[in-house]
């Protein structure tokens, strides 16, 4: 019963936010449209055919997709056909949470967190090693979301295997990228598609979603687990022979407890503001969490994790007196990857002008025939509703398809 309710609030969100029929289109407005999503999707999935780049390419076929529209707008202007309203193709909630969570994310660097999880993930045995990497990367994509878990841990990943002269670091990257997939899918922030389907449908809660979700994410990642053990058997090994290689001791904020150099006073004062730094950001950090968990806005308390973070920085700077020239606009906003911030704008807007011109409905009703009117109507509607997402996320990937 509660998937049902799950799986209903989503239906109805989803109708209230898309309708269920297509804009009143003229033919050049439908097929052309269908031809730049077509051209845009080949060149998301083989980026090498054109040097662009997955961002510009979706913002440049989004761009055309606009001039179609007001194309057609301006040379029939007695049939009243509609531009896109852009602004109102754009979901805020992803985007907002993405970019809240890579603020985050930048002040867990700083704080030299990443470090302390390489050696926790470190072990003389490869197995251990993945094994360790599948739960590390579930639990953190749980809570930061899969994209900045991907970009923090892989070079973390890389220096581990480097240190350890392991065969193949693709077995462990490939424990990273999988593993990162189905933590994601145990919270509604654990993804951009998770956020999206939450703000559409008002039901669905951190707590509620979490607590259906756990035991098909806990299977999911022993299967997955097991999966890489033995496909990449033969490339679990280390040379043990080899001379290891001594990380460097470093932390992402140039840690007062190395400045042996200082006076004692300043050394003892630094060292009191870095302790007031670490514990602060673990402070926001659990309250982000924790107004998750009562049922906050996702978005907006990453946003304040955020922001909070940044205030706090800064006066640990201004009190441990290292106010120096950069502030923290440079570092915070410096530490976001808006590459992928304009990728999720581009793919909404050309998405939406698809699902405008009706053809992505007219498509599901056929696929899913009666199960389309109700898709909790009983389990083969289930089933058949999850084989369609599943194939259409691997070949058009799952930010069109969601």
């Amino acid at each position: 019963m509660v998937l049902q309710s799950v799986v209903n609030s989503v239906v109805a969100g989803g109708s209230a936010l898309v309708g269920t029929a297509g804009l009143s289109l003229p033919p050049l407005a439908v097929w052309g449209n269908l031809a730049i999503y077509v051209a845009s999707w080949s060149l998301l999935m083989w980026p090498s055919l054109l040097p662009l780049g997955r961002p510009s390419i979706a913002m440049v076929f989004a761009a055309l997709a606009c001039g179609l529209r007001e194309l057609c707008h301006v040379a029939w202007p007695d049939e009243n056909y509609p531009a896109i309203d852009i602004f109102g193709k754009i979901s805020p909630t992803p985007i907002a949470l993405l970019f809240g969570l890579m603020l985050v994310n930048a002040y867990l660097k700083d704080t030299g967190l990443w470090l302390h999880v390489e050696s926790l993930l470190d072990s003389h045995s490869p197995y251990v090693m993945l094994l360790k990497l599948c739960g590390a990367s579930a639990l953190a994509s749980a809570v930061l979301l899969n994209d900045t878990t991907c970009l923090v841990l892989t070079p973390v990943v890389c220096s581990l295997c480097n240190k350890k002269r392991a065969r193949s670091a693709l077995p462990y990257l490939m424990a990273v990228a999988t593993s990162s997939n189905i933590g994601s899918s145990l919270t509604i922030i654990g993804n951009p598609q998770n956020a999206l389907i939450a703000s559409i449908s008002p039901g669905i809660t951190f707590a509620g979603f979490m607590r259906v979700m756990l035991l098909p994410v806990f299977a999911g990642l022993l299967v997955n687990t097991a999966a890489l053990c033995i496909w990449f058997r033969r490339d679990l090994e280390f040379d043990h022979d080899a001379e290891q290689v001594q990380p460097t001791e470093s932390s992402g904020s140039a840690d007062p407890e190395a400045a042996d150099l200082s006076p004692a006073s300043r050394l003892t004062k630094a060292r009191c503001m870095w302790h007031f730094y670490t514990g602060a950001v673990a402070v926001v950090v659990t309250a982000m969490v924790a107004g998750w968990m009562v049922g906050l806005a996702t978005d907006d308390v990453a946003l304040a994790a955020g922001t909070a973070l940044m205030f706090v920085r800064a006066l640990r700077r201004r009190c441990g007196g290292e106010v120096g020239t950069v502030t923290e606009t440079e570092f915070a906003l410096g530490a976001v990857d808006y590459s992928i911030l304009i990728m999720f704008v581009g793919q909404f807007i050309l998405v939406g002008a698809t699902v405008d011109t009706g053809l992505p409905q007219i498509f599901f009703h056929a696929v899913l025939g009666p199960c389309a009117s109700n898709l909790a109507a009983g389990p083969g509607c289930l089933l058949l509703f999850a084989a369609v997402v599943m194939v259409l996320s691997n070949m058009i990937s799952n930010v069109p398809v969601i």
